[in-house]
């Protein structure tokens, strides 16, 4: 047999983006359909889990309106650091961007 077949590395087809994406998707995947089944249950059984989801949902709605509030609120684009600034001060921006990040 010869040693010095076809040695040719494999084409690079996913970009950088591709790959962030691919993780961004495993993580939030693993999140939202793994984790509820093996950590919530056994502690929480099946009527905690439901209401911690609900719980859960009904959080991210207050946060997502309140985001569409200053989004259509302020003229300038921006995140939730401007739009805190706008409306509270560069200390509260400051806090709320951190938690954002820690959270």
């Amino acid at each position: 047999m010869d040693n010095n077949q076809n040695t040719k590395l494999p084409v690079r087809n996913l970009s950088v983006l591709d790959v962030w994406v691919l993780a961004f998707g495993c993580m939030v995947g693993w999140g939202t359909f793994v984790m509820p089944g093996t950590t919530f249950l056994p502690v929480a059984g099946p009527l905690g889990t439901v209401i911690a989801m609900v719980a859960g949902m009904l959080i991210m709605l207050v946060i997502g309106s309140n985001i569409a509030f200053f989004m259509n609120r302020s003229p300038r684009s921006g995140g939730v650091y401007s739009y805190a600034k706008e409306a509270f001060g560069r200390d509260h921006a400051f806090l709320s961007s951190w938690f954002l990040c820690l959270s």
